[in-house]
């Protein structure tokens, strides 16, 4: 009960209900965002303090990381060793105390340079600086009050220290140590300020252990668009950018880095318990109000819902229960009242409905009502097969959208827009390659107060009479042209066969004389015998066309019966054009006439090929439900309607040549195997022939 009064309209009731929690939620979720919010700010402001202090420490670290490097330097250049070896250019124990000085002192290299700038000699063993104007850089550094700077090269940043090497209050040349910038300097320096470093430099980025490599390159990529000293919240990691002190020349930043995902984990887990809380509180609220509910309204409301319902659906029988004497029971009541009435009325339509329905249905004619506005209300069973209406389609349905035949649709629409209507109006279409004659009636049709409601129109189904009719028609022409040649034949022949006979026995018995010429004399004879053997063959080529068919059956393969009836036809007449057969291997063995039917074939394709002037003909064989279906399609120049319609009389031809009784004869044929030949053209487009047996 409680499921499907869930899908219908919420009541009044439920409405307070859920306004009630809503509000509860809505103010515990403004409550746990402002305290979110609060804490959160609280935190960030206290870590953006820590992180300037850390950026501070930074600074002081590598501070005195220049300041112990340049101490170590002061104290190099007054070695007594150093001095005197510089002075005398002795490169090779210059190199080898500088050597002992870079393992005691932990530094990454000590370098001399004499008072041009050029290297003497280095702490490292074919150890080069190409590339690298140190003595500029150290002119560039003393000028500007500096004695340590930070440098970087295509292989290493360092931070170096420069001090003069004097001797007697002359300066002999100078001396560079330098410390490497690199991961171990970095971890050092994360160890004492307890936070995360990154230096950027032109050449590379130095880095610790500290941070994973996705962490890394996500924080390098997001921080690229940050100004120096600006700090930014970026993923779970609050960034602080400044630039390496020290730096003169050489430009970079340095990322200060502190990892905020421990107090986001704290803030979520005060989130949780808020949440889960406030859930606590809203399921209480939600069953005490369940439970009040159910007592006081749901039990009467849902009976009577169900009473509603039903009656909604047409069921009549279920009678509404009234279970107490409040405003529930008197509505009750009314509804009982109703359904009572509305079974009655339900009864009366349904037995009208019923008759209406019958009448519809019994009707041979197929009838239709379309509204003012396009909608079919009314199709009956009949009209539906005429039309090809599909069965799962369900009225009203739009005209456009039914699918009707177009000169169907165009007589509707005309009777509706223009109250132009027609009376037993023909419409030819094509259904499925067949030929299909509707005869159309209509007319306007009102309501019991004379209303216009639309149109109604009437369908029959004439295919198969009119067919019959153009068939009777043909044959009865066939008939009397058959009577007329059998007796012009007759007549004809009878002299004909005397003046042959005459004429041979002039041509053979012959005796020259002086007075005739033998060869003239023989010409003529022989002319005379010749135009009344031509004479002959037409006049049994009438006879042919007259004298019944008979038709003998036999059982034919359809490929060998196609082959047969090919090989005689010309092929190579007609070089422009391509001959395609295509037959149905699944075709059965059928009964037939062999040489009746070769001769069907034969004629439709011959009459094709000549039809086309270039293109393709082709011929197909297949099985329709029972009967073997044969067509011959070309894309030849076509016919117009009024040599279709006479296309089969004998006599009709458009050939310059010929007796116009080919297709006549085919017509015979098949109408001899009690088959049908129906014919399909338009003009430039083609013509198709289709046999059914």
């Amino acid at each position: 009960m409680s499921a499907r009064f869930s899908r219908h309209r919420v009541s009044i009731s439920t409405q307070v209900i859920i306004f009630f929690i809503v509000v509860v939620l809505i103010q515990s979720i403004l409550t746990m965002i402002g305290m979110y919010s609060l804490i959160y700010r609280s935190n960030l402001d206290s870590y953006e303090d820590q992180l300037q202090t850390k950026m501070t420490g930074v600074s002081t670290y590598i501070t005195q990381s220049k300041d112990e490097l340049g101490n170590m330097v002061d104290l190099l250049t007054g070695q007594k060793n150093i001095i005197e070896y510089t002075d005398f250019r002795l490169n090779n124990l210059l190199s080898r105390e500088l050597l002992l000085f870079n393992q005691a002192l932990g530094l990454n290299g000590i370098f001399v340079f004499d008072d041009t700038g050029s290297l003497l000699t280095s702490s490292e063993e074919g150890h080069s600086l190409r590339g690298f104007d140190l003595y500029k850089r150290i002119a560039d550094a003393y000028s500007k009050g500096l004695q340590s700077f930070i440098f970087s090269d295509a292989d290493a940043t360092y931070i170096w220290s420069i001090g003069q090497i004097v001797r007697e209050d002359e300066i002999i040349g100078l001396l560079g140590a330098r410390i490497r910038v690199d991961g171990s300097y970095l971890k050092k320096l994360e160890n004492r300020i307890n936070a995360a470093v990154l230096i950027e430099m032109p050449y590379r980025t130095i880095y610790s252990d500290t941070l994973s490599s996705d962490a890394r390159e996500s924080l390098t990529s997001e921080s690229s668009s940050l100004n120096i000293g600006q700090t930014e919240l970026l993923d779970d990691y609050l960034v602080g950018i400044t630039e390496v002190p020290g730096i003169d020349i050489a430009h970079g930043r340095l990322l200060c880095i502190l990892d905020m995902r421990e107090a986001r984990t704290s803030l979520m887990a005060y989130n949780r318990f808020s949440i889960t809380l406030t859930f606590i509180v809203l399921f209480g609220a939600l069953i005490t109000s369940i439970l009040f509910y159910r007592k006081v309204f749901l039990r009467p409301f849902n009976l009577l819902h169900e009473g509603v319902t039903r009656i909604g659906r047409g069921d009549f029988s279920y009678p509404v229960q009234r279970e107490s004497r409040d405003e529930f029971g008197d509505l009750a009541e009314s509804v009982n009242r109703m359904r009572i009435n509305l079974l009655n009325r339900d009864e009366q339509l349904r037995a009208l409905a019923t008759y209406n329905e019958l009448i519809l249905n019994n009707v041979r004619s197929g009838i239709i009502t379309v509204g003012h506005d396009g909608m079919i209300n009314t199709c009956n069973a009949v009209a539906r097969s005429m039309v090809h209406l599909m069965g799962q389609k369900e009225l009203p349905l739009f005209l456009e959208e039914a699918g009707f035949p177009l000169q169907v649709k165009e007589i509707i629409w005309k009777g509706i827009r223009e109250e132009h209507y027609v009376n037993l109006s023909e419409c030819r279409f094509s259904y499925e390659g067949k030929e299909e004659i509707l005869s159309v009636s209509t007319s306007p049709f009102s309501d019991g107060r004379g209303e216009a409601m639309g149109i109604i129109a009437v369908i029959a189904d004439v295919t198969k009479v009119r067919h019959l009719e153009e068939q009777l028609q043909v044959s009865m022409r066939l008939a009397a042209i058959g009577e007329m040649v059998a007796g012009v034949s007759h007549q004809l022949r009878n002299p004909l066969g005397i003046m042959k006979v005459s004429s041979e026995i002039l041509r053979d018995n012959f005796t020259p004389s002086v007075q005739t010429d033998e060869k003239q004399y023989r010409q003529l004879t022989g002319m005379l015998v010749t135009e009344i053997d031509g004479l002959s063959y037409i006049i049994q080529n009438f006879l042919d066309f007259a004298r019944p068919i008979q038709v003998h059956a036999e059982l034919c393969d359809l490929e060998e019966l196609v082959q047969d009836s090919l090989s005689l036809v010309p092929l190579d007449q007609f070089p422009s054009v391509t001959l395609k057969t295509k037959i149905d291997r699944a075709l059965p063995s059928y009964r037939l006439d062999r040489n009746l039917m070769e001769q069907v074939i034969r004629n439709l394709v011959q009459n094709a090929l000549e039809a086309t002037p270039e293109g393709e003909v082709l011929l197909s064989l297949k099985k329709e439900e029972s009967k073997l279906r044969i067509e011959v399609k070309d894309t030849g120049k076509g016919m117009d309607e009024q040599t279709m319609q006479n296309i089969f009389n004998p006599f009709y031809t458009q050939k310059d040549s010929g007796t116009g009784l080919g297709l006549s004869i085919v017509h015979r044929i098949i109408q001899e195997h009690g088959g049908t030949i129906h014919v399909e053209s338009k003009e430039n487009e083609g013509t198709l022939f289709t046999i059914l047996i």
